[in-house]
């Protein structure tokens, strides 16, 4: 044991995050994960009642934000320059870490009225419904959901699709708490009950692994797959594509790469989030060269249906009931702004998907109602900045003969919840358009990618990936990345896409761990609130 007890607050402050960083994706050692609590919940014990003991927790949260998540500075320092980029990040980073740290407070709190025990369970309910309003607020950011720390060892998870995710973040708390526990203990035998807390979720992936091996076998002797699709990874920087000037010639390079590629069979091709940067109307999209390309395309291709990304707006009608992110012109007329998914079918007719889950600071202000006024601060990642118009439900784009899609844009693809939606509505095959070059070559997009394997198993649909910079990659139900490419690099990935329309249990009940741990820990505070109050009353 550490005997300076300076030391000893250092290194039981950034170990946390030291074990995170190693646990998380891309890298392997996610069993770390396991006990990377541990240090925090010593930490607390060993700052208890003495001064600056929240702000120590509250440090060792911001460290691992910091480690973990350093590479967003670089959407920011690209366009705007290094003051303003570590500004922002810095109090995105500063602010999610005073989130994280709402569930330790009451960790400590309960600590005080309900004993240890119990206290360690409040902390697990308060973290789980951390992670839930992280999924359903404005002020979004679930990159930290615990159970996404498995999404490159997608086959000790199988059973994402009766929990989702969160069951991972359960798991994850559940194991922490049983470590804490027997570091208190003194028999050899203590080691027994986390060690199967480990081991016996491993096993229970077993059976769910033989299934979909099985269901995969049972649909190639049904002749259910084969659906040939061309995935565009154009590898456009993504600071240069708004230039002025190039509006249509990087659609012209991506339909020319695509033309190489394309055969009889093929039925999708699936182009990045905003490859048409022309801003285009959608009262009248037909009088856009980009529009026209792509109808030219599937006239000659008429087995062929592209799902691209594009910056679009549309007009409100006089009278019509605006949002809170309508824009007005200097004539005084209103339209809404959008990051949005096109299908252009054979016949050259459009189908339209909005953006749901926008990026906070970077596609929309949250709240919009009550802090439009602070739209000014929004990231310009180029193209069109400023908060923007968004659909409120999902919608699949039907592709004829061929299985329905959704069409999920970028930052949608880590959302569950939402994602399972587009499932439940009957899409057959998940799609992922996405720009991730902002990041440069970091953690972030390879991040990003592996969460999509998680959406996999819990949907148990496979997912297409097309990514402007990389990785462009198929993935199939059990959350395995199959063909994919290098990042950075111009390609089409050709790939045969397997259906599926069978509904998990996670599909169809959505996050009820998220929404029973919410219910608990409100339970739980308010108990704590009574009691405080009852003390009150006796002093």
């Amino acid at each position: 044991m550490i005997q300076n007890r300076k030391l000893k607050l250092a290194v039981l402050t950034l170990l946390p995050g030291i074990l995170f960083w190693l646990a998380w994706p891309p890298r392997d050692l996610f069993f770390l994960s396991f006990i990377a609590f541990v240090p925090l919940l010593l930490l607390e014990k060993e700052t208890n009642g003495k001064k600056g003991g929240g702000w120590l927790m509250y440090a060792s949260l911001a460290f691992w934000n910091l480690i973990l998540s350093w590479w967003v500075f670089f959407a920011e320092y690209d366009e705007q320059g290094l003051l303003p980029a570590l500004l922002v990040t810095g109090f995105m980073m500063l602010a999610n870490a005073w989130l994280m740290y709402l569930p330790w407070w009451g960790y400590r709190k309960a600590r005080k009225f309900f004993g240890d025990k119990k206290a360690l369970l409040v902390l697990v309910t308060l973290w789980l419904s951390y992670e839930y309003l992280h999924l359903n607020w404005q002020f979004t950011w679930p990159w930290f959901t615990l159970g996404n720390i498995f999404a490159k060892h997608n086959y000790i998870i199988q059973w994402y699709e009766i929990t989702g995710a969160m069951g991972g973040s359960l798991w994850v708390l559940f194991v922490n708490v049983l470590f804490y526990k027997c570091l208190q203990m003194d028999k050899w035998t203590k080691w027994i009950k986390p060690a199967l807390a480990v081991i016996i979720p491993m096993l229970i992936s077993i059976p769910f692994l033989i299934k979909s091996q099985l269901d995969y076998q049972l649909d190639v002797n049904k002749a259910l797959n084969g659906y040939e699709a061309l995935l565009v990874q154009p590898n456009i920087n993504p600071h240069d594509k708004f230039n002025k000037g190039e509006e249509v010639s990087n659609l012209k390079k991506m339909l020319t790469m695509v033309d190489s590629a394309v055969t009889d069979k093929t039925r999708y091709v699936i182009m990045p989030e905003t490859a048409i940067v022309e801003y285009v109307d959608e009262d009248q999209p037909n009088r856009f060269e980009s529009i026209q390309l792509l109808q030219e395309f599937t006239k000659k291709h008429p087995n062929t249906y592209i799902i691209t990304g594009a910056s679009t707006y549309n007009w409100y009608d006089q009278g019509e009931e605006r949002q809170a992110t309508a824009r007005e012109t200097e004539n005084g007329q209103y339209y809404e702004s959008y990051n949005t998914a096109l299908e252009i079918n054979p016949e050259g007719e459009l189908d339209i998907y909005h953006k749901s889950k926008l990026v906070p600071g970077a596609e929309k202000m949250p709240y919009p109602e009550v802090l439009n006024f602070l739209d000014f601060l929004a990231l310009d990642l180029g193209g069109i900045s400023g908060s923007l118009g968004r659909d409120k439900e999902p919608k699949n784009f039907d592709a004829g003969e061929n299985p329905d899609v959704a069409p999920l844009i970028c930052y949608e693809s880590v959302f569950p919840g939402y994602v399972s939606q587009f499932t439940r509505k009957g899409a057959e095959i998940l799609l992922v358009i996405t720009n991730d070059g902002w990041w440069r070559d970091t953690d972030g997009y390879k991040q990003h990618m592996y969460y999509a394997c998680l959406r996999a198993i819990e949907n148990r649909r496979e997912v297409l990936r097309s990514a402007n910079t990389g990785i462009t990659c198929r993935i199939d139900k059990l959350g395995t990345i199959q063909e994919h490419t290098k990042w950075w690099e111009p390609t089409v990935l050709k790939v045969d896409v397997n259906s599926f329309t069978n509904i998990t249990f996670y599909v169809a009940y959505g996050d009820y761990i998220g929404r029973f741990a919410s219910f608990i820990g409100i339970f739980f505070l308010l108990g704590m609130f009574v009691k405080s109050k009852s003390k009150l009353g006796k002093g």
